[in-house]
């Protein structure tokens, strides 16, 4: 209550001495100094304090505190229904400019172009109730059904442990397909290994080592994987954003250094491999785990440096999206339980971060307002036969 206070009574000071000089109670205090600058020859007086532009009697300072005070109280207590507002966060401020249709010239972008997201009267975006649209709703998501196996065999379950904001700490179960997509899989359990020092990697192991000039580590989502995009209530897309940034990160350190070379994506060959693994399931239902049609590192529009090669790596299904089907995409596991569904359910729901991307009309999607991180990827063999020995026994075929 004191910081507010001292804010209101801030804001209230330049209006109250606007009115007291108004009203002639607030003067100018005349200072007699014998002080020339190069430009104020103009602007003497004859120097004995009598000018009529030099203002007397300077005002009691303690009337003026006590009308300031006054005044900031009332103001606090007339602002307390705006800050009820922002907490139910009814989006007041796209409506009205909408309403009165000025939102371009007050500069209020939001309502211009539709978002009905305001940065001034939003839900706390950590809050469960908060919603995409910026308005609390009266219960948390509730998650969808555990999508059906469709008789494909689980070979191993990937716990992801994730983190919403600070405090928030959630599980998603993972269940692979490693006998229908076993090349997929291999890279998918690489990419979430459980060893702090392995994982996803394309180069010779001898860049792990420090000492030959340049140095590079492999790619784990527990070392720097985030929810780097969100399609809210349509699915949820995971990656890591920069190599460069998790290394240093990994690390302790400011920068990665100018050694560093990143993870380059994996070769064309073992990417013609992954495309001609077949298509078991479509994307119609939610909870299914897709990855791009050439695998882990094909799934960004192809321009992206290799330092963001990863930053879509794999996504999960938050509605039936029939347009990843089109997209060529691969389902090659599913959500196991009914709360890895509710986490999903939370996290779908997040108000997104839209940026630049967000001056297209009725785009909504972009990073989480509340960073989502994998702390940890656990694995768990089933028993029915893992995706790498599946990956053996169709080299040993051949």
């Amino acid at each position: 209550m004191k910081s507010i206070s001292s804010s209101v009574l801030l804001l209230a000071l330049p209006s109250l001495a606007q009115g007291f000089a108004a009203q002639g109670t607030l003067r100018t205090p005349t200072h007699h100094h014998n002080m020339r600058t190069p430009n104020n020859d103009a602007c003497e007086g004859d120097g004995n304090g009598s000018d009529a532009e030099l203002l007397s009697v300077p005002a009691s300072r303690r009337n003026f505190i006590g009308k300031a005070a006054a005044t900031a109280a009332a103001t606090l207590i007339t602002a307390t229904p705006a800050a009820n507002a922002v907490e139910r966060a009814v989006g007041a401020a796209e409506s009205k400019c909408r309403e009165a249709g000025n939102c371009l010239e007050q500069g209020d972008w939001d309502g211009a172009v539709g978002w009905n997201w305001g940065g001034r009267d939003r839900c706390d975006a950590t809050d469960p109730l908060c919603g995409p649209d910026g308005k609390l709703r009266d219960a948390p998501p509730s998650g969808a059904p555990v999508p059906d196996v469709q008789g494909q065999d689980i070979t191993d379950v990937v716990e992801l442990k994730l983190k919403i904001g600070k405090t928030e700490e959630v599980v998603m179960r993972v269940g692979l397909y490693g006998k229908a997509c076993p090349a997929s899989i291999s890279q998918f359990l690489a990419l979430c290994t459980s060893d702090r020092v392995g994982g996803f990697a394309t180069t010779s192991k001898l860049l792990f080592e420090e000492g030959y000039g340049a140095y590079s580590a492999p790619l784990s989502m527990g070392r720097g994987g985030l929810l780097t995009t969100l399609y809210p209530n349509q699915r949820l897309d995971f990656g890591i954003p920069s190599q460069a940034v998790s290394y240093a990160k990994s690390r302790n350190q400011a920068k990665a250094g100018d050694g560093f070379l990143p993870q380059p994506r994996p070769t064309a060959q073992d990417a013609d491999v992954i495309a001609k693994e077949p298509l078991v399931r479509k994307h119609d239902v939610v909870g299914l785990l897709s990855l791009p049609s050439r695998g882990i590192g094909y799934g960004g529009t192809g321009f992206e440096s290799e330092d963001e090669a990863y930053a879509s790596s794999f996504q999960i299904t938050a509605a039936p999206m029939p347009s990843m089907d089109k997209e060529g995409r691969r389902v090659v596991g599913q959500l196991m339980d009914v709360e890895s569904m509710a986490t999903l359910a939370r996290i779908s729901s997040l108000p997104t971060n839209k940026g630049l991307k967000g001056i297209v009309p009725g785009q909504n999607y972009g990073p989480p307002l509340t960073a989502v991180k994998v702390l940890e990827c656990a694995t768990t063999s089933t028993g029915t036969g893992s995706a790498e020995a599946s990956g053996e026994e169709a080299k040993s075929s051949e």
